[in-house]
């Protein structure tokens, strides 16, 4: 019996299997280039809300991983910009204003066809840092200052991180 089902189910799976895997036609390929442009289109979050009352030192630090798990690993810069508040201060000398939408237009263009490898984070008091390495800049350590539960100023160097010895 277990021979004579496995005669008649082959042949369907191989029918089927190859009929999926054969050339796509133009509806097939205009389908999957609006799916992929559709994925591409990145959102802009309103900006952080502060918190009140003050969130703790340990709350904070659980933002941060939430946002450093956004920004660095599944790389969706609309969840991780949910964190930035409006009156962010931005260090990098690449980046010509402030504030949560000019960082967000500068990374969104770049950042989903970039390739990040996460090192390490850490947090203590109000500072947040991250370590990664970037296919567009090599390896980074990003600085975060929070206030109220937001990022509210960055700072970004190209270094490794420094070793204890």
């Amino acid at each position: 019996m277990t021979r004579f089902l496995a005669v008649l189910l082959i042949p369907a799976i191989w029918f089927s299997t190859s009929s999926a895997l054969s050339m796509p036609n133009d509806a097939t390929t205009r389908h999957l280039s609006q799916g992929i442009t559709t994925r591409q289109t990145l959102v802009a979050p309103p900006p952080c809300v502060p918190i009140y009352p003050l969130p703790s030192e340990f709350e904070t630090q659980q933002r941060f991983s939430c946002f450093a798990h956004a920004f660095l690993v599944t790389k969706n810069l609309t969840e991780a910009f949910q964190y930035i508040s409006e009156g962010y201060v931005n260090h990098n000398p690449f980046v010509t204003q402030n504030g949560s939408q000019a960082a967000f237009d500068f990374l969104a263009p770049i950042w989903p066809s970039t390739n990040i490898t996460f090192q390490r984070k850490l947090f203590r008091g109000d500072m947040g840092w991250v370590n990664y390495n970037s296919s567009a800049a090599g390896e980074i350590i990003d600085r975060f200052r929070w206030e109220a539960g937001c990022i509210v100023e960055h700072w970004d160097v190209g270094e490794v991180w420094p070793t204890d010895k």
